[in-house]
């Protein structure tokens, strides 16, 4: 069968190529037009090691389902494209799947008879290793990809390059297939950056330095420019050291850029909010090293520039001058406060004492070494100085008109009773005015003189065990005269029994006391003052309600500090000091208790004071 299809006439050389195919590596089968094999070797022999007949005479078809005729010409069904293309699987035998690179070729025998020659090289091991490598490239790609890291490579021989599908993706492009990196990269670069980029590149690429790292920005495929940043090494050189092989990575650090930015930005407008800020600022690190102070800071420390910056805030001095501040940082450490204003008293280098007002708020961090103080000072010497000699003349002033108002005030009952009944109308209205506005002026002076007290940390209270229902009745009786001048009446709904609480008798009287008179004073004509006593959650509250006007919003933030009254439009004939709340407030948080109120203007104004409750009792509103 093999003499019939071969050429030539040379036994001789008929015997030579027959043992050449025979014994070649690949396998071969000759098969005629109508696709029958007429031929194979001993290697194609071996591909099908189970068979028993020859296979000559069978279909090629048959042996290879890969393999077919059409019009006389074999043609091949490849596994796949590409890489794969020309690659036929054997029929599935033992051993599990093989595989095989496929030749066609053909040629004329005796009397122009066509044949076709199928030439098999068995590529399994090597397919499995292309598949495994495809594989794990597969997997490089996923993990770039959910890295968002793109990589690329370039031949600076052919100036072409390819990149990863995350590479594309970075920029936006979806379809990577037939694209040049390099191509892309010089297309979508931003102008103003190129220069730059290929200079540093070029110091990897001479060799100067081991790899180039660049930020750069690149126009996306939909138009915006993206921050990329770059880092490329030098993988292949030729023969005379030339880079011929460059392996790089991109990612896109644009968030991180635009962070930066707004870091930057705000930490400039932070400076500049400090350094032209009227006061002292500074931030600081828990350990007390600077970060950043005006130039406020250097006269007030009493310390130069490029001095104060290697100092720490906590040994600003030799004595403990700012104890109170590092007591404030450690209740901020422990999340109790966030801000706080502290007066502290300071010896300058020179031995100059001062007083600060130091405002600190904190900037918390995750990691406790990155958290931040910020600072703000003021040297207040001069006005604690002002207050004290203000202090000093309130309560001389006090003390003067003491005794002669007492004088007055004693005087004028007497006179009083020494005129008679037989006093004319005149005379009469004349003494009422001069005893009322003597008993005004001796409370006025007795406010300053509580007020001064308080605020110089001289008052103190003596507290005992008081029943605060009789104390409130009594203290209703002794101010109904004067609710009477305004036209209103009191109502009490108070407990039956008695209710003890710790207190000062005398400073709860007068606290009940300013609350009765100021319902009095901001009631309508013709209304009524309500006071009630409760007992829950073991204290006692004593209610004092009024109608009128009403405390508004904006009074409501200052009503307890001293000298506050409400617009003179709402107060107008009412008269006052504006110290009775604040020394109310101050009594009774002396005294362990709270002081508040809730207003809804022209309907109703409720003040109330809580203190320990030492027995039982109650009621209700």
């Amino acid at each position: 069968m093999f003499q019939g299809i071969a050429t030539g006439t040379d036994p001789d050389a008929s015997s030579m190529f027959r043992s050449i195919i025979q014994h070649s590596p690949f396998g071969v089968w000759v098969v005629d037009a109508a696709g029958f094999v007429v031929f194979r070797n001993r290697s194609a022999e071996a591909m099908f090691p189970g068979q028993k007949k020859d296979g000559i005479g069978s279909q090629i078809s048959t042996l290879l389902p890969a393999l077919s005729v059409k019009e006389g010409k074999l043609v091949c069904r490849s596994i796949g494209s590409g890489d794969l293309e020309n690659i036929i699987a054997l029929p599935r035998g033992l051993g599990g799947a093989r595989y095989c690179e496929v030749s066609l070729s053909q040629f004329l025998g005796e009397g122009g008879r066509p044949f076709n020659i199928v030439s098999l090289n068995e590529v399994t091991s090597r397919l499995r290793a292309w598949q495994a490598l495809k594989d794990q490239e597969e997997r490089w790609n996923l993990a770039l990809e959910g890295s968002q890291i793109g990589v690329f490579e370039s031949d600076l021989r052919t100036g072409k390059g390819v990149a990863s599908d995350a590479w594309y993706q970075l920029l936006g492009i979806c379809d990577s297939d037939g694209r040049n990196s390099d191509e892309e990269w010089r297309a979508r670069i931003h102008p103003d950056d190129r220069a730059m980029v290929e200079a540093i590149d070029a110091e990897c690429i001479e060799g100067r330095v081991e790899k180039s790292e660049a930020k750069f920005r690149m126009r996306g495929a939909d138009g915006s420019w993206r921050w990329m940043r770059s880092i490329l090494r030098v993988t292949e050189r030729d023969s005379a050291g030339d880079a011929v092989r460059l392996l790089g990575t991109m990612i896109d650090v644009t968030s991180l850029e635009s962070a930066q930015n707004l870091a930057k930005a705000r930490k400039e407008g932070l400076e500049m909010l400090m350094a032209n800020a009227p006061v002292a600022m500074a931030v600081v690190a828990l350990d007390g090293t600077f970060i950043l102070l005006n130039d406020a800071c250097y006269p007030l420390f009493g310390y130069s520039p490029g001095v104060l910056e290697q100092m720490s805030f906590w040994k600003l001095s030799e004595t403990d001058t700012l104890g109170k501040v590092k007591a404030e940082v450690d209740e901020f450490l422990t999340g109790k406060i966030n801000a706080s204003r502290i007066e502290e008293r300071y010896e300058k280098p020179d031995g100059t004492i001062i007083d600060i007002a130091i405002r600190l708020s904190v900037v918390r961090h995750e990691d406790p070494q990155d958290t931040r103080l910020v600072v703000q000072m003021v040297d207040i010497t001069e006005k604690k100085r002002l207050e004290s000699l203000k202090d000093d003349f309130v309560a001389t002033v006090s003390h003067e008109l003491r005794t002669p108002l007492a004088s007055i005030h004693g005087a004028l009952r007497l006179l009083t009773e020494e005129v008679g009944e037989g006093r004319s109308s005149r005379v009469d209205k004349l003494l009422e005015l001069a005893d009322r506005n003597s008993v005004r002026l001796t409370q006025v002076v007795n406010d300053l003189l509580d007020f001064q007290k308080l605020t110089a940390g001289h008052f103190t209270v003596s507290l005992a065990d008081v029943d605060a229902v009789g104390l409130v009745q009594q203290t209703i009786v002794d101010n109904e005269p004067f609710a009477d001048k305004f036209n209103v009446s009191f109502a009490a709904d108070l407990p039956d029994q008695a209710v003890l609480v710790r207190a000062d008798p005398q400073r709860l009287k007068q606290v009940v006391t300013n609350l009765l008179s100021n319902a009095s004073k901001f009631s309508t004509t013709g209304g009524t003052v309500r006071i009630c006593l409760n007992t829950a959650d073991d204290a006692c509250t004593i209610f004092v309600e009024n109608d009128g006007p009403g405390i508004s919003s904006e009074f409501g933030t200052r009503i307890f500090q001293p000298f506050s009254q409400q617009a003179e439009h709402l107060t107008r004939n009412r008269e006052g000091t504006g110290l009775g709340l604040s020394i109310s407030k101050e009594l009774i948080e002396n005294m362990g208790g709270e002081i508040g109120f809730t207003s809804t203007p022209h309907v109703a104004t409720v003040f109330w004071v809580r203190l320990p409750l030492l027995g039982d009792g109650g009621c209700a509103l």
